[in-house]
């Protein structure tokens, strides 16, 4: 295998390594220099293999931390990110657990910090399927919603309620349409009625619990 372009990317310490027109990953300087790869040079393909995997098991480390040091995400979240970057399977598994190991990454905190930060504006359903889509457990998140106060989820909802009812008028049809957007937030439909109930219970209709 002849190398036939090595290219920086950007500021960084990382380099495009080409053989011919394909490429064959992206790789540390470190590495280049350790293995004294030029262009133009000649290396046997089954020493090449490991050098890559050597290679690659430290870049998707270093991408990784640098990319959890801006954004908080999930263990999913990670894989995806790594999987977009080319790695392989194989790679981004090792490089889980080393993230593990290192604490970087912790589905569980990971939750319950979300569901702290979205329980201002959403239910719990709807906050439980966001995990879901990201790739938490179904066992870290019933874990959750079992620490969940019932009054406090009312709070939240009647708190909401009262922010969709300010410059409305208090009627059968906006109360109708207060507990559709409660539910659409992810509320119980117990809870939602709840808080729409106690909110609209002066608009001098006698039908509150229809809905």
């Amino acid at each position: 295998m002849k190398i036939t372009k090595i290219k920086k990317i950007g500021n960084k310490n990382y380099y495009h390594i080409y053989s011919d027109e394909t490429w064959l990953g992206i790789f540390l300087d470190e590495i280049i220099v350790k293995y004294n790869i030029k262009t133009n040079c000649d290396i046997e393909e089954s020493k090449f293999t490991k050098i890559k995997e050597e290679n690659d098991m430290r870049v998707a480390f270093d991408m990784a931390a640098s990319y959890l040091e801006k954004y908080v995400v999930s263990e999913k979240g990670i894989k995806d990110y790594l999987k977009k970057k080319g790695f392989t399977i194989q790679t981004i598994d090792k490089t889980i657990s080393k993230l593990k190991d290192y604490t970087l990454i912790d589905d569980e905190k990971f939750a319950r910090n979300y569901f702290e930060t979205l329980s201002y504006s959403k239910g719990k359903r709807a906050i439980s399927l966001k995990l879901k889509q990201k790739g938490i457990s179904n066992e870290i998140i019933q874990n959750i919603l079992e620490n969940i106060n019932d009054n406090d989820e009312f709070e939240k909802a009647r708190y909401l309620a009262e922010k969709f009812a300010k410059n409305r008028q208090n009627d059968t049809k906006n109360k109708q349409k207060c507990l559709a957007h409660l539910i659409y937030k992810g509320y119980d439909y117990s809870i939602a009625q709840k808080a729409t109930n106690e909110v609209f219970k002066n608009n001098g209709e006698n039908d509150y619990d229809r809905f």
